[in-house]
């Protein structure tokens, strides 16, 4: 038997959320789910005085360790968009041999903010670009229309992510605090833009203004469960597609 530990988005609900889609096909013969109870915020988001995203993580971390150590059987982490951030970093932490004592076979992630390049260096994860060693094997299911996951390498919405992981209106001076520190720090994404030039200008923020709208109105984001994936055909979606890996996984290690 595998435990999955599933790492839902911000504001979703515990149960009924995206990562739902891929555990309800999931074998019940080789695999039992655990919901993360992490706060999954991203300051105002869901609510008005939550944590910052940062904040949110770090306590995430520690919760999802203390998961993995205290379960009796190997685990798979599954997360979707700051579930698949809080996912993939400790994914990553295990497989660089930082916690040798925790068992994880598989790693599944939707939308991941910090997902690395795929296309050649043309697009990654909004947050920045974090890989995740081979000790495990890791699936991304990834929308190229989704710019949390597949931002433009010289997007300005990278810098309106770096700006706001840390906010909370909570506490504002923390905000304030960690601004400072990431510029002293040179801690900000290098976003290059010719302002020279006016085409190339145009373009890219025409660029970040079609992903963003995509994120606000289109639905790039949040449908996983129900867009095809590209090369698929007959309605086979995301979610669909990861379910499927995991199963075959889940039959490789049984």
């Amino acid at each position: 038997m595998i435990t999955v530990l599933s790492c839902r988005g911000i504001g979703e609900p515990l149960n009924g959320n995206m990562c739902s889609a891929v555990t309800r096909r999931l074998d019940p013969t080789r695999f039992r789910v655990r919901e993360v109870p992490w706060s999954a915020s991203y300051g105002p988001v869901p609510l008005p005085m939550g944590p910052a995203f940062d904040e949110s993580l770090r306590t995430g971390r520690e919760l999802l360790l203390r998961m993995i150590d205290e379960d009796p059987n190997p685990v798979l982490l599954l997360g979707y968009s700051g579930g698949a951030a809080l996912a993939g970093n400790v994914a990553a932490e295990v497989a660089a041999g930082k916690h040798p004592r925790l068992e994880v076979v598989g790693c599944g992630l939707i939308s991941d903010p910090f997902m690395p390049s795929m296309q050649l260096g043309r697009t990654w994860g909004i947050a920045g670009s974090r890989r995740i060693g081979w000790s495990f094997p890791t699936y991304w299911a990834a929308d190229p229309a989704d710019a949390i996951c597949c931002c433009p390498a010289n997007s300005p919405l990278r810098t309106i992510a770096d700006q706001t992981r840390a906010l909370s209106l909570s506490n504002l001076l923390g905000w304030g605090i960690d601004l400072v520190g990431r510029l002293k720090r040179q801690e900000w994404q290098q976003v290059a833009i010719n302002w020279r030039d006016r085409d190339e200008v145009h373009r890219i923020y025409a660029q970040a203004g079609h992903d963003l709208d995509g994120y606000l109105r289109r639905g790039d984001h949040t449908s996983y469960a129900v867009r095809e994936k590209p090369g698929t055909g007959y309605g086979y979606t995301y979610t669909d597609w990861l379910a499927d890996e995991i199963n075959i996984l889940g039959r490789r290690l049984s």
